[in-house]
């Protein structure tokens, strides 16, 4: 069977809403139970480290990339884990391991992957899903941002619909669903 892997972008910080933590760990363990690799940032910590952890409990396969200067909460349960030296490097390489998109919540680095991603999926670079999780609105002040982007003529409308948005684990699952069946071949055939 041929792999197919979900890149999930995360915030990395300590003390996040545990409701936001319940989330990770539910992804984690619903793209382990497809049979499917988890790519992420590398960290034992946050939500990265919530999502991963759930992944490896339920026999999952996981990939980190991470930034040597992160060492200190490098995952330790991840066999395969790509050390690199700056953010491009590590930007390129979870893209490049992905065959789809998720973003959780997070910060500035988080929204930084998911611009890129966007601009990328935008232009056409790649026609990988795209899905922003977007549990009780996290997301909502972006969006609307987008929305005023299309107001003011600067983006055009159709550009909204590179992104999915969705707001729990089962609907963000149909959207990625969709896509490895498309991509990958049928049992027994």
């Amino acid at each position: 069977m041929a792999r197919f892997a979900v890149t999930v972008y995360a915030g990395s910080r300590r003390g996040y809403p545990e409701a936001y933590g319940t989330l990770a760990r539910e992804l984690g363990r619903a793209v382990a139970g497809r049979g499917w690799v988890l790519v992420y940032g590398g960290a034992n910590i946050g939500l990265m480290g919530a999502c991963a952890d759930a992944a490896l409990d339920a026999g999952g396969r996981v990939e980190g990339v991470i930034l040597d200067t992160f060492a200190r909460v490098l995952h330790r349960r991840v066999e395969s884990m790509e050390i690199v030296s700056n953010m491009r490097d590590r930007k390129a390489s979870l893209a490049h391991r992905g065959d789809a998109f998720v973003v959780l919540p997070g910060a500035f680095g988080t929204l930084e992957e998911l611009s890129e991603i966007l601009v990328e999926r935008q232009l056409a670079i790649h026609r990988k899903p795209l899905v922003l999780l977007d549990p009780d609105g996290y997301w909502s002040p972006l969006r609307a941002q987008f929305e005023t982007m299309v107001g003011t003529g600067l983006l055009e409308p159709e550009y909204l619909g590179v992104l999915d948005v969705v707001h729990d684990v089962p609907a963000a699952m149909a959207v990625i669903a969709a896509a490895a069946a498309a991509r990958l071949p049928s049992p027994g055939g």
